[in-house]
């Protein structure tokens, strides 16, 4: 029975990343072969279910490891053996009816290199034989000797070392090793590759100090880890943690930044490689094997499915809970769990997921939460949880942190002090005289990432809804625009009227994709030359055609045919478009278009009759496009790059029923949008905002799944396009230019930087107010403010940066929470907000959602509801008959 895991954890814990060297896969991979690195990722993918299987791997493992065994082959002769053997082509076989002295020095050099190998893995394997006679290696020496030891490599072991080996040989051994005994050898390698892999394995455990675990039978459900610590982390602090049957379920609390993720972590890191029976960052672990592991620490709204991130929390435990209905034993992490939802949902959801995991004794979890005064009833009910807490202490006014595990419960709460020793309050109010002056609208990695922005290649980015181009110079200049909107409002109403003028006259792109890319690659070949050296070159192709059949010349003919008929296509096109209404707009550019095309040389060719040109004409057409006027042809591609971004932009906005904002000074103070939704939704629901100078703060409030993430990203997209000059998913939009756009929407921890989740909102929190103390004016979108902290630093935190935001009038901000007590609050000292909120509707006891903003402060509290829609405690219970339950005290 395999191991089940998923995705959402190896993210979690790092098993892998994009950029490789943070991963835990990198901390392991010092393999020698190309192989070996595959193998190991293999490895890494397939954890183990069977202590017996972990248990045997551990013992090869550290076999080597004490024996401090090196790798027995030299890593550059294995590269190209490899190489060598992987060319399995037939007609590259070596024969005595002859053959190249190329082809003969390669294949000699290959199978020499790949005749030490095998000798030198038959030496090492005989030297180990008895040493590893006990060990489970042993019985694999014994087969790897038995392939090396087959009569049909009796010959190359014979002829081994006696001295430079003939060309008959050479033939001979080629058609043994890589076509009649091809796979034995695909048998040695990958005996090979699991050497390489154990010999990495092993010199990591030694470099790094870590140690191997004991896999115990699955049914004792015991853990009992001893000093473990974060593999990526410098010096990091060792904790030490027990669990069993009596004791199963972990309540972790503590203050934001006291080291509850990078402990949670540092326990799934560890329980992930013990179960691959590879060393652990520890000082030691016993551990009983478990179906599978869940963690849920980085976990993200889901748009595409139309998921909040609280309804994001409620799926994930599902998925926990179907599993342990079905009799899984597994080991789940949630870090923060429900902190999606208000604080009474929060607390209820809490306490039932918790009573319903007590119930599951062959199973263990490890759940932090915020929501302390859960623990105080979970403790009378539940005899088998266990209360640890990271403490905080206070050392001349700040916080510090021993990222020690201590038994009990927290109830440190230090969030405004973080804020505070940020300065994030004195930043938004400290705003400079000087403003900075930026070229473009400014929007950081952050927004780019919450507003899923960039990306030709990413999943259901804006980007790739408006790449519908014919161009890869298209392409290129739409990225462009993608990633430097405008500022100033005539830069973009002026494009907006281009894309409209498109729009409205329907034009088609008169070529397709594969001409112009013909055109490109034709054109690729100029150098500017003068007329003889183009005629000589062209007579050369002629030569080499006549003599040797060589294919310049028919491609330079095809290329430059294309050419023409695309510029005649052109041609034709920009004299159909400059009889158009409102070709103004445009004038300029079709000007110049024109009068390149109405060059006399380039009307020669465009008028010649059709037909295969003389090598003359081919000659004097070449020297024309691709020399003399080389530089205008620059130009036309550019228009023609141009054009092709403003007709595939119209056609999506005439598609999808877009329009174009209105752009306004900053000044001016408006954000007036009607029906606008997300573009991604093409059957999302239309709302309308109105934000002005005296109304520039808004106040969003809303149950889970009521849609405000959504309306949020709708707002944030629509803003950035609109300042692209791009049109938006909306009826109408008017707006006031601004000088950037900041969001935080999906704001993770990050752990190589030591931040907790709500050191990183204090973060962002802190860059934007950076940005309104430079003077800039800017549109400001906060998702669940402090959403990472408990209630009372969160209720203290929103108030105090909310506040402080308001004071500028030359923003706007929308401000999310589910702290929905800060709006009252707020409405006493501001007199710039507007309050709104996304309804919930309850229908025959369920709750629907309309999606349609409407004024005032929401009092939706449906957290619950949604959990026992989804029957995740009968999911949880669904296999009880066999499962003993004494730990419940209800």
């Amino acid at each position: 029975m395999s191991f089940i895991t998923d995705k959402q954890t190896i993210d979690d814990l790092n098993i892998f990343s994009r950029s490789g060297s943070d991963s835990i896969y990198y901390i392991f991979n010092k393999t020698f072969t190309q192989g070996g690195a595959i193998l190991l990722e293999e490895l890494f993918r397939a954890p183990l279910s069977d202590e017996k299987a972990i248990n045997e791997r551990v013992a090869i493992l550290r076999y080597f490891q004490e024996s401090k065994t090196a790798f027995p082959l030299q890593g550059n002769r294995f590269e190209e053996a490899e190489r060598y053997l992987s060319n399995t082509d037939p007609r590259s076989r070596l024969s005595n009816q002859g053959f190249s002295m190329a082809d003969f020095k390669a294949a000699a050099e290959s199978v020499t290199a790949l005749m030490e190998i095998l000798q030198g893995l038959k030496g090492f394997m005989l030297d180990i034989q008895a040493k590893v006679s006990g060990n489970p290696y042993g019985q694999r020496v014994e087969t790897i000797l038995a392939l090396l030891n087959t009569k049909e490599l009796e010959l190359i072991f014979t002829d081994h070392g006696k001295g430079k080996i003939s060309s008959g040989k050479i033939v001979e051994y080629d058609n043994i090793l890589r076509f009649q005994q091809r796979g034995l050898m695909d048998k040695i390698l990958q005996h090979i590759y699991d050497l390489d892999v154990y010999l990495s394995i092993a010199r990591v455990a030694t470099e790094r100090g870590y140690v191997f675990a004991t896999a115990l039978k699955r049914d004792e459900n015991r853990l009992r880890l001893k000093g473990v610590a974060h593999p990526l982390l410098n010096n990091a602090v060792a904790n030490s943690l027990e669990m069993d049957p009596k004791g199963n379920i972990v309540f972790l609390t503590g203050a934001n930044m006291a080291g509850k993720s990078t402990f949670m972590k540092s326990l799934g890191i560890a329980m992930y490689l013990a179960h691959l029976g590879f060393p652990i960052a520890a000082e030691e672990m016993e551990f009983s094997v478990c179906d599978g592991m869940y963690t849920t620490i980085n976990l993200p709204d889901n748009l595409a499915m139309g998921a909040s991130h609280f309804y994001a929390e409620v799926l994930r435990v599902k998925k926990v809970a179907v599993e342990l209905g079905a009799g899984k034993n597994l080991f789940v992490i949630f870090d923060e769990l429900f902190r999606g939802t208000n604080v009474k949902d929060a607390y209820e959801g809490t306490i039932a997921i918790m009573g319903a995991f007590a119930k599951k004794p062959h199973s263990l979890f490890v759940v932090s939460t915020h929501i302390m005064e859960a623990g105080a009833v979970l403790k009378e009910k539940c005899d088998n949880m266990i209360f640890r807490y990271l403490p905080t202490g206070m050392k001349e006014g700040k916080p510090v942190y021993t990222y020690t595990l201590t038994e009990g419960i927290t109830d440190d709460r230090h969030g405004m002090i973080i804020v505070n020793n940020e300065g994030v309050l004195e930043l938004i109010k400290d705003k400079k005289q000087a403003k900075q002056a930026h070229q473009h609208f400014l929007a950081d990695k952050q927004t780019v990432e919450d507003l899923n922005l960039q990306g030709k290649f990413k999943q259901q980015s804006v980007y790739s809804l408006f790449n519908h181009l014919q161009t890869r110079g298209g392409e290129k200049l739409l990225e462009g625009m993608f990633s430097e909107p405008l500022n100033q409002p005539e830069q973009i109403n002026r494009r907006s009227s281009l894309f409209a003028f498109f729009q409205e006259h329907r034009v088609i792109f008169p070529v397709i994709r594969s001409q112009v890319e013909s055109m490109e690659d034709y054109l690729s070949g100029g150098a500017g030359a003068a007329l003889p050296r183009v005629a000589w070159g062209i007579f050369t192709k002629k030569f080499k055609q006549v003599l040797f059949h060589n294919a310049e010349l028919l491609q330079l003919q095809a290329g430059q045919s294309v050419t023409i008929e695309v510029l005649q296509a052109f041609s034709d096109f920009f004299s159909e478009l400059k009889g158009k209404d409102g070709i103004l707009v445009y004038q300029k550019d079709l000007e110049i278009a024109e009068k390149i095309l109405q060059d006399s040389r380039l009307q020669v060719i465009l008028k010649a009759e059709e037909g295969q040109p003389s090598l003359l004409q081919l000659i004097r057409n070449d020297f024309v496009i691709r020399h003399a006027m080389m530089n205008q042809m620059e130009v036309l591609l550019k228009l023609i790059y141009e054009l092709d971004v403003f007709i595939g932009v119209a056609a999506v906005a005439a598609d999808q029923d877009f329009v174009y904002a209105k752009a306004l000074p900053s000044e001016q103070m408006l954000l007036d949008i009607s029906g606008f939704r997300h573009p991604g939704l093409r059957n999302g629901v239309r709302n309308d905002l109105h934000l002005t100078k005296e109304r520039n703060v808004l106040f969003l409030t809303g149950a889970n799944m009521a849609g405000k993430s959504t309306f949020m990203k709708s707002m944030g997209i629509a803003v950035y396009l609109a300042h692209m000059g791009f049109p938006i998913a909306a009826k109408r939009m008017e707006f006031s230019v601004k000088d950037g756009l900041f969001s935080s929407i999906n704001v993770s921890d990050n752990l190589d930087m030591g931040y907790s989740h709500f050191y990183a909102e204090v973060l962002r929190t802190k860059t934007v107010a950076k940005a309104v103390s430079e003077s800039l004016d800017l549109y400001v979108l906060f998702d669940e403010l402090f959403k990472g902290t408990n209630v009372k630093d969160a209720y203290d935190a929103t108030l105090a940066v909310t506040q402080a935001f308001s004071e500028n009038r030359n923003s706007f901000f929308v401000i999310s929470t589910h702290i929905i007590e800060v709006g009252e609050a707020l409405g006493e000292v501001c007199d710039n907000l507007q309050f709104s909120f996304l309804p919930t509707v309850m229908k025959e006891g369920l709750p629907t959602y309309p999606y349609t903003l409407a004024s005032g402060i929401t009092t939706d509290r449906q957290g619950m509801i949604i959990i026992e829609n989804e029957k995740i405690v009968a999911l949880i219970h669904a296999n009880e008959t066999s499962i003993t339950k004494p730990h419940l005290q209800l």
